[in-house]
């Protein structure tokens, strides 16, 4: 036997290992050699390097920040410039002048000690004029006042001095003083910081490294953004995906980003000294480079992959969809009543076992499903037949006792009258051996009855018994379904009735079913008892024996289904009402 017959003849499982294994093995090997370059490993520790750079650019900028307002702050509680503001009027001309050089020197120490500042300026609001490292005092309060007049508040309504502000192109760094401000009365001075945008750019461009690179800062509230020397041809993609970092409240990160054809790799910070961000971005391809020697392994891997994939799954479709389907098949087959066998495979493996077990349970099946059929058949005719002779003997004895009492009393009239009416109400019984009669006949049976119980109480209860629709005439029910619960309204509501007793029988038909309704007035009722019977009533099957209302209830249901049957609640009157429910395609389809 050839190694090819030994493959043919094996079980399913050592044919499922050795697919696993071809499948497995070249790709575990491509794979391990792939992840040990390191490429997951390389892309993370890149990332991690331009946030640290981020970083660190970011941390040297706020630096320089907090280095020009520590400068700020001294110069704002100046004692020279404190005396030209509020005390000018009363100096001598070689007092003033003397103060306003220290002043500007102190000005032009600001300045010079820092590269990014271009002008510091000191707005005096107390005399109206401007004093400048860059120019002499003004005579009034010089034009860059518009740009810094206006204070940043913060949310609890004070001021925020040290705030970088935006103004056609330039940036101030605003102090005012008083700090804090008092209420309803302008600063004494303002004293404005302008940093050199061009050095910022500057500053920016190196930061990006290199030619294909770029940096920028952008402030997300006020809409502003400094970039580099040479780049300005991505601000709104940059600007898009910053505004969404500042709504989503993510202050740092590294994410990729398309912007033309080419893909990005960003950086960014955010500083809540500058209330921006810095974002320093990197083509992945400059930055990912070095992977591109493994790309042609991704391709051999990817090609490998897909023919092994191919490969397995049309041995596996032969191998076991196939057989799978057609036993699917045949099982939903079976839901639907259909126990079909199945054609045996040609393969001496476990789908054979399977099938022919399978063909073996079919048979059996079959015979079991007929005998069932024929036990329930048997057991529903018998249970039908002693639910309904449960009933006549609770009835004769109830009718004879009250013939008895008639004739005691020398009542001819009723007994002669209650004779004829029982007379026709055994009739109805014993006319015949039919289980089931035409709904017509068991509504003028139950009004014999209620003639019968008029007898007996004297017409102290006032029965209102509406007419049975004419399409229902012809519908067959099961006999005594109405009488035994007219039989109880009269025995549990109307017993304790001295007068003024109701009962009412009324017929409401839909498209599905029809419901036939009895009400009486008794005041028995309690709540408990009403609970325990609808209890009695959801609970209603099994071994047990029916009598009077879970009799009907139980035929009802044997007779139509679970849908049909009787429900109760209280009656409009306060007594009991009690609903017949008789599915009517249940009935058609039996009567067809």
């Amino acid at each position: 036997m050839t190694s090819f017959d030994k493959l043919k003849t094996m079980t399913l499982f050592p044919k499922l290992v050795i697919a696993l294994l071809v499948l497995i093995a070249p790709l575990y090997i491509l794979g391990l050699y792939v992840n040990k370059q390191g490429s997951t490993s390389i892309r993370e520790e890149l990332s991690r390097s331009l946030q640290s750079k981020v970083t660190f650019y970011m941390n040297s900028l706020e630096s320089e920040k907090d280095h020009i307002t520590n400068l700020q702050q001294e110069m704002l509680i100046d004692s020279d410039l404190q005396h030209i503001n509020f005390i000018s009027a009363i100096m001598s001309p070689f007092e003033w002048t003397q103060t306003i050089q220290r002043v500007e020197n102190k000005l032009q120490f600001v300045k010079g000690s820092s590269e990014y500042i271009q002008n510091v300026s000191v707005h005096m609001l107390t005399i109206g004029r401007t004093l400048s490292s860059n120019r002499p005092i003004t005579d009034e309060l010089s034009p860059d006042y518009a740009a810094v007049k206006e204070p940043v508040i913060r949310s609890d309504g004070s001021s925020q001095n040290g705030t970088i502000k935006y103004r056609e192109g330039r940036l101030f760094q605003v102090m005012q003083y008083p700090e804090p401000p008092v209420a309803d009365r302008p600063p004494s001075y303002v004293m404005g910081v302008e940093w050199s945008v061009s050095k910022l750019r500057l500053a920016l461009q190196q930061f990006a490294d290199s030619g294909v690179s770029g940096a920028l800062l952008f402030q997300p509230t006020e809409g502003w953004m400094v970039t580099g020397v040479n780049d300005n041809e991505n601000r709104d993609s940059l600007q898009r995906f910053l505004e969404e970092r500042y709504d989503k409240q993510m202050w740092e990160g590294v994410a990729p980003m398309n912007m033309g054809d080419t893909s990005y790799l960003i950086a960014f910070k955010y500083s809540h000294s500058f209330q921006a961000y810095l974002s320093v971005y990197v083509p992945q391809q400059e930055v990912l480079g070095q992977l591109d020697k493994y790309r042609w392994l991704y391709w051999l891997l990817s090609g490998v992959s897909s023919l092994i994939i191919i490969v397995y799954s049309y041995w596996l479709y032969r191998l076991l969809h196939k057989p799978m389907t057609l036993l699917i098949r045949t099982f939903r087959r079976m839901e639907e009543g259909q126990l079909d066998l199945v054609v045996l495979p040609r393969r001496k493996d476990e789908f054979f076992n399977l099938y022919m077990h399978f063909n073996k349970m079919v048979d059996r099946l079959r015979v079991l499903i007929h005998q069932v059929l024929e036990q329930k058949i048997r057991a529903q005719s018998s249970e039908l037949k002693q639910l309904q002779s449960q009933i006549n003997p609770h009835f004769l004895y109830n009718t004879y006792f009250i013939l008895y009492r008639l004739a005691k009393m020398n009542d001819i009239e009723n007994v002669t009258l209650l004779s004829q009416h029982l007379g026709e109400y055994f009739q109805y019984i014993t006319r015949n051996s039919d289980s089931e009669v035409r709904l017509e006949d068991e509504v003028r049976h139950s009004r014999t009855y209620v003639e019968i119980q008029n007898i007996r109480f004297a017409r102290r209860i006032e029965v209102r018994f509406d007419e049975l629709p004419a399409t229902c005439n012809a519908l067959s029910v099961p006999r005594l379904i109405l009488q035994p619960i007219l039989e109880n309204a009269y025995h549990y509501g109307m017993e304790g009735k001295r007068k003024d007793g109701k009962i009412a029988v009324s017929f409401q038909l839909n498209d599905r079913a029809l419901f036939v309704r009895v009400e009486d007035n008794g005041d028995r009722l309690s709540e408990e008892k009403l609970s325990e019977l609808q209890m009695k009533l959801r609970q209603a099957g099994g071994e047990i024996e029916y009598t009077g209302m879970m009799n009907v209830h139980r035929r009802l249901q044997l007779k139509y289904g679970d849908g049909s049957g009787i429900t109760v609640d209280r009656s409009e009157w306060g007594g009991l009402s009690v609903v017949l429910r008789i599915d009517i395609d249940s009935a058609t389809e039996q009567r067809e």
